[in-house]
């Protein structure tokens, strides 16, 4: 079931998910956001790949935020971003429309980024031992989770990559992401492909779905994860902490939880 979120039905999809979020460990997460104004070089060292982020993540805003609990999807519509005045990447906005996204109805109705950090962190930070009852699921999920440490801490992102990934440890605990975990199972290339490819790869339905949305793409992230783990018999232990491009991260969350 996919629930729209704008700002007349945003408390009551809180309350929702309030009501419901001990009932499963897992939340797959996905952000939609107004592209690149830096390319990262696919070989790229750390340091170079964080200050990337971090210039991408502070100078542009999202655009959707999507949650998935089993079946239940919540797609928040955000309102920060306007594509007249707003930087954006290179044909940004042409992609975001053409996936589907009304830019002009978020602006007009959309979320209030305050209000919704307000919210999720009452829901599942103040009273949820800072998230981590829950695993947090991800496909190449380091910008998902820069964009929401910006915008639950109402701040740029901190200046190193290790203040960066402590503030992801205090708020989500224990996070996974597919493209490492597909890098170990046979027949999804290493996990070099995209996350709508792996999916058909694994027989997965998404017919119903309308990928680069980020409440559609944290459903499909959702059920490839669950076939992934079942069909593979992966310890998820083994991948807590790996983020796609960034190997040190598994360490540093060591050292964080």
């Amino acid at each position: 079931m996919m629930i729209e979120v704008w700002k007349n039905n945003l408390h009551n999809a809180f309350y929702t998910l309030e009501a419901c979020k001990n009932e499963f460990t897992y939340i797959s997460l996905d952000l939609e956001f107004a592209g690149f104004l830096r390319d990262t070089g696919r070989y790229a060292p750390e340091h170079v790949r964080y200050a990337d982020l971090k210039y991408n993540v502070d100078n542009l805003k999202p655009v959707q935020i999507g949650l998935t609990l089993s079946d239940y999807t919540w797609q928040f519509n955000l309102s920060g971003f306007d594509a007249d005045a707003d930087l954006s990447g290179n044909n940004a906005v042409d992609f975001l429309r053409n996936s589907g996204i009304d830019l002009e109805r978020n602006l007009r109705e959309g979320v209030a980024v305050d209000d919704f950090a307000k919210l999720f962190k009452k829901a599942f930070v103040d009273g949820g031992r800072n998230g981590q009852q829950h695993r947090w699921i991800t496909f190449h999920g380091l910008y998902d989770f820069a964009y929401m440490i910006k915008i639950l801490t109402a701040a740029p992102l901190p200046g190193n990559l290790g203040e960066f990934l402590s503030l992801v440890a205090t708020f989500f605990g224990r996070v996974y992401d597919l493209k490492s975990m597909a890098k170990w199972c046979h027949g999804l290339m290493g996990g070099e492909i995209g996350l709508v490819r792996m999916a058909n790869i694994l027989n997965i339905d998404i017919s119903c779905t309308n990928p680069h949305q980020a409440g559609h793409d944290s459903l499909i992230t959702s059920k490839v994860f669950c076939v992934i783990k079942r069909k593979y018999k992966l310890n998820e232990q083994e991948y807590q902490g790996c983020l796609y491009g960034l190997p040190s991260a598994q360490l540093l969350f060591k050292v964080f939880l």
